[in-house]
């Protein structure tokens, strides 16, 4: 094998070899994108197309897309899109318990934020670039700026409080006879002593002093504010592709770097993706595809703090195309 060769096959196998590292070393939850589409060419350079998605996954998500695109010439093109998403937020659940369970006062309680559903815009336009070597090696390099627009929102948050508190009787037990009944205190003439209130006073005995526990629960629902956000991305992706004439199986490997230049003092790097996956074109018009990806969250920021994130979630993308 010559040094270019060499280099060409390994820059192939690198995102397949990140892929496998990751599935090994993560017990992530592995999620289904499904896609349908359909695409119409108005010219030789010029088409246009339709797509809806569904992801289920950590945030579950339903999608429809609609684009275009212009091929400049056979290296580069040029594409704009539209997408509606309406994006599910997971039930959010936090612990609010304080003190030590068993001790004078300790309080158990969480905060709940139940499931909720928002809307979000996203608007994109990209260029791309692509090369062919040795007539079945296609590799191709994506730039995207994606702007995605999220309205304001407010949804209910739940707390939960229960409240321990000892109570502890400073005198001391209450002195029982023989037959198990209370024993009541007299005064030295015989007579039964009464309190203030009226009551028989019992006699007392050494011993431990008395103790109860009083419970207060308290439950409540507050409204939760969750602001508009506006987050614009770069998105930088390299694919390379086995893309034969006659050929129907086109395999291939890429990964992609999701870039934030609205967080942040500087570019934030938000997420890492990589795929490998095969098309399949038939009869002519018709395309499906199947894809394993695995997208690192790097980091993002929380109450304008940029944080480092440890979620790697692993995908089967399945995909449906019909051209003409």
């Amino acid at each position: 094998m010559t040094l270019r060769r060499y280099i060409i096959a390994s820059l192939f196998l690198a995102p397949c070899a990140l892929l496998t590292v990751s599935a090994q070393e993560s017990n992530d939850e592995v999620g289904i994108w499904s896609e349908i589409g359909i695409e119409k060419a108005i010219t030789k350079k010029w088409d246009v197309g339709l797509d809806v998605e569904y992801r289920s996954q950590d945030r579950a998500r339903f999608s429809t897309g609609l684009g275009t695109s212009y091929k400049i010439n056979k290296y580069r093109k040029l594409g704009v899109n539209y997408n509606f998403l309406y994006t599910g937020k997971s039930e959010k659940y936090k612990d609010k318990s304080e003190g030590e369970v068993g001790s004078e006062e300790w309080t158990l309680g969480y905060n709940r934020t139940p499931e909720y559903w928002y809307p979000r815009h996203r608007f994109s336009a990209e260029v791309t670039g692509s090369v062919k070597l040795w007539s079945w090696l296609k590799i191709s390099l994506r730039e995207r700026y994606q702007l995605t627009h999220r309205r304001a929102k407010t949804v209910d948050k739940f707390k939960h409080r229960e409240e321990h508190l000892m109570q502890y009787d400073p005198t001391s037990q209450i002195k029982y006879d023989e037959d198990g009944f209370p024993v009541f205190a007299v005064d030295e003439n015989g007579n039964f002593i009464f309190d203030e209130n009226g009551n028989l006073v019992f006699e007392q005995e050494p011993g431990e002093p008395i103790v109860w526990e009083e419970v207060t629960v308290t439950d409540e629902t507050e409204p939760k504010y969750i602001p508009s956000l506006t987050d614009q991305v770069l998105r930088s992706r390299i694919k390379f592709e086995f893309d034969k004439k006659r050929n129907p199986f086109s395999p291939f490997v890429s990964a992609e770097f999701h870039n934030s230049v609205s967080r942040g003092d500087h570019m934030l790097l938000q997420k890492i993706r990589a795929a490998a996956g095969l098309t399949y074109k038939f009869r002519k018009h018709n395309e499906v595809s199947l894809a394993y990806l695995v997208t690192f969250d790097m980091y993002d920021t929380e109450d304008d703090v940029v944080v480092r994130q440890h979620n790697r979630l692993h995908t089967i993308n399945i995909g449906y195309k019909y051209s003409f």
